[in-house]
């Protein structure tokens, strides 16, 4: 009776295991996930600003307060720099790895100025880069990525409608661009 107990109990942990490992490996398998779904908006090193309502892409502004935009990028052949400045009240700027994790964030309260001026680098445009630093990145901020391909979230809050324009005008402003580490 012992065993027949102990091999149910360990049927039960076996297949509540199976089910959370397949519920959290399924957006993967169907293409929903926030990567896919970042590459359909479009070309790389380019802000995609994002609606304010349900769309096909699944992409949108939950938050009516807050404007969105996206840009996908690769780091393999040399480093990405992202750049945005406007007045508006509070800014964020997340960078996530193909598998959606956070790996960077950065808001308007921790940023050194008043804009956004980060360049995403691998490790080892990071060592060529502490020998020596180009004068076009001598005031970004430095983000050392382990993975050479991503996306960037960009975020501005317009609390109220007349910020709204300044907060269009951050997002169609940002630059999400390749650029060259030759220190010149």
């Amino acid at each position: 009776m012992r065993s027949a107990l102990l091999a149910i109990a360990i049927g039960l942990v076996g297949a509540a295991f199976i089910h959370i490992v397949i519920i959290l490996a399924l957006p993967m398998w169907t293409g929903k996930d926030a990567w896919t779904r970042v590459q359909a908006l479009g070309e790389m090193n380019r802000f995609y600003s994002l609606a304010n309502e349900p769309n096909i892409t699944g992409l949108y502004n939950e938050n009516p307060y807050i404007r969105s935009a996206v840009c996908r990028f690769d780091i393999t052949d040399g480093p990405v720099r992202i750049i945005a400045s406007g007045d508006v009240p509070i800014w964020s700027v997340s960078a996530y790895g193909v598998s959606s994790n956070e790996t960077y964030s950065m808001n308007d309260r921790s940023a050194i100025g008043t804009g956004v001026d980060i360049a995403l680098v691998t490790p080892a445009q990071m060592l060529q880069m502490r020998r020596i630093m180009p004068r076009a990145l001598e005031r970004a901020v430095l983000v050392e990525l382990s993975e050479p391909q991503g996306y960037v979230a960009l975020r501005a809050v317009a609390p109220t409608p007349s910020q709204k324009p300044a907060a269009r005008a951050f997002l169609a402003n940002a630059v999400c661009a390749s650029i060259s580490i030759d220190p010149a």
